[in-house]
């Protein structure tokens, strides 16, 4: 019923601001029924939902590319939604579908004395656009990063955190295993990086690596291709939510938040090349924080005997961050 809706969840765009707001959902779901809880998305989060063991009640999906069917859209759901319920907690996760939804909410708590309350999670070191649009109406900015001239609004929570039990049954601990991701949806400029290394290596040591790489879902077979004459122990993968960065002896990743949190809370042994044409430039500003940290390595080296990695637990590198946003928002 739309007049029971207690908790709207809006994110788009890509994965780094889709996942969190999925890990989000499933636990709120604990403390309230599926009924009271719409998440509102685009044609990108309706992909990632195919992918994520999710209750697919009440998702509202709103196709961005066209944009007076957009603003239609939201006026027409979201407009009742907002007028029919005094009070809904509205928690964006970024991506533009965010800004006309909490705007909305925004204009229903002046114009008709609603008192809905807008907040937003910024999982990077700066703000994206649509955030830094949001932040003027916001009750609450949870952050990723600490920052020591928080403002009377922001809150340092930490990104978020899969399942911390993940296991990867399938490494063979005969080899030196190394993981390549780009992200949530791979990378071609990786796989580049990596094929053009490994040219330079003894065959010796290509013996005892064995890869698993992520890869775009529509370039496997071009990326399968650029290693073809290396002659190396590959398994390619898409997109995989269960993945477990813990037992890897080097993972080679972006530098996107989710990547950096939680890459780095099981594994050190990282070497993370930031997408350089990242809006802001945010990849690069997330690892030059953990860079100042001495939490990444520096240079890329292929270990040539099996490491244990180092695990970390620390504020920043925050798994309980969603139980700290739910003791906001859960009253």
């Amino acid at each position: 019923m739309k007049n029971s809706i207690k908790h709207i969840v809006i994110a788009g765009s890509s994965g780094g601001h889709i996942l969190p707001a999925i890990k989000y959902l499933n636990e709120l779901s604990h403390y309230c029924s599926s009924e009271q809880i719409i998440f509102i998305t685009n044609e990108v989060g309706a992909d990632y939902l195919q992918l994520i063991e999710y209750e697919k009640k009440n998702v509202i999906q709103i196709n961005s590319k066209n944009k007076v069917y957009f603003i239609f859209k939201i006026l027409k759901e979201i407009g009742k939604i907002l007028l029919l319920n005094k009070k809904v907690t509205l928690l964006g996760f970024g991506g533009f579908i965010t800004v006309p939804v909490l705007y909305f909410a925004k204009i229903t708590n002046i114009f008709f004395l609603k008192g809905h309350n807008i907040n937003f999670h910024e999982q990077n070191y700066v703000y994206g656009l649509a955030n830094k649009f949001n932040y003027f109406i916001a009750h609450n900015v949870f952050t990723s990063f600490p920052n020591n001239n928080l403002k009377s609004k922001e809150i340092f929570v930490g990104n978020f955190f899969a399942n911390l039990e993940k296991k990867n049954d399938d490494l063979d601990n005969k080899f030196i295993n190394i993981l390549l991701i780009g992200g949530s949806a791979g990378s071609l400029e990786l796989n580049k990086f990596l094929s053009n290394q490994l040219l330079n290596i003894d065959r010796t040591i290509i013996k005892k690596l064995k890869f698993y790489i992520q890869v775009p879902k529509n370039f496997l077979e071009e990326i399968s291709s650029e290693y073809e004459n290396l002659k190396i122990d590959i398994d390619f993968f898409t997109f995989n939510e269960n993945l477990s960065f813990k037992d890897f002896d080097l993972i080679i990743s972006r530098s996107g938040s989710g990547s950096l949190h939680e890459t780095l809370y099981f594994n050190n042994n990282v070497y993370f090349i930031p997408h350089l044409h990242s809006r802001d430039g945010h990849q690069a500003l997330n690892l030059r924080y953990f860079i100042e940290n001495s939490y990444s390595l520096i240079d890329f080296e292929i270990p040539l005997s099996k490491k244990n990695s180092k695990e970390y637990l620390n504020s920043l590198i925050n798994p309980f961050s969603m139980q700290k946003i739910l003791c906001y928002l859960i009253r």
